[in-house]
């Protein structure tokens, strides 16, 4: 056998982001935009939960499912918005390896989320005008958490899970503060 020369035996540690770092002049002015939009979208997203839950006339499947679609929005913006807004302010426009796939993987996960959330959702309104005396067997609180529970389980216990908050910790915080990571 030939010896094996000329083959590349490195690795990537991390990805150099060059997104916006081609108007410099404008990262502060995006930082902004994209706090204010960060901002309104969990103040709009933890408004209608609140509404919901504090409403008993909303406790329906329709609303459940909405209030879920809020739930995985808050998530969905939480794994790309604060890293997005701490390259906006750093010099440094990298982002090592392990931290994209992480951030890749909780996009992808609540991105599918929304989709099947609002799947259910177009299930639901089907079932209420199409056969609105079945409506309440088909589409019961029973049947609702049914679907919703074993769905959001495994995301809601990732969360609790110690090493896969240190490790969300080092890939989203380690650009704002690195000396503490």
């Amino acid at each position: 056998m030939a010896s094996m020369q000329g083959v590349n035996h490195s690795g990537v540690s991390e990805f150099i982001l060059i997104g916006f770092s081609t108007f410099p002049h404008l990262q502060l002015m995006f930082f902004l935009l994209f706090l204010f939009m960060y901002l309104f979208t969990l103040l709009g997203n933890l408004l209608i939960m609140a509404t919901i839950w504090s409403e008993h006339s909303l406790h329906t499947p329709m609303y459940l499912f909405l209030c879920a679609l809020s739930i995985s929005e808050i998530f969905y913006t939480f794994a790309i918005i604060p890293r997005m807004l701490a390259d906006l302010l750093s010099m440094l426009h990298s982002i090592a390896f392990l931290a994209c796939a992480s951030q890749m993987f909780f996009s992808f996960t609540f991105g599918f989320t929304h989709s099947f959330l609002l799947t259910v959702m177009g299930y639901d309104r089907y079932v209420a005008i199409c056969h609105p005396l079945r409506y309440n067997v088909l589409m019961s609180p029973g049947i609702t958490y049914t679907v919703l529970t074993p769905f959001l389980s495994p995301i809601i216990f990732s969360l609790r899970n110690k090493e896969l908050k240190n490790a969300m910790k080092k890939a989203f915080l380690s650009k704002l503060y690195p000396e503490k990571i």
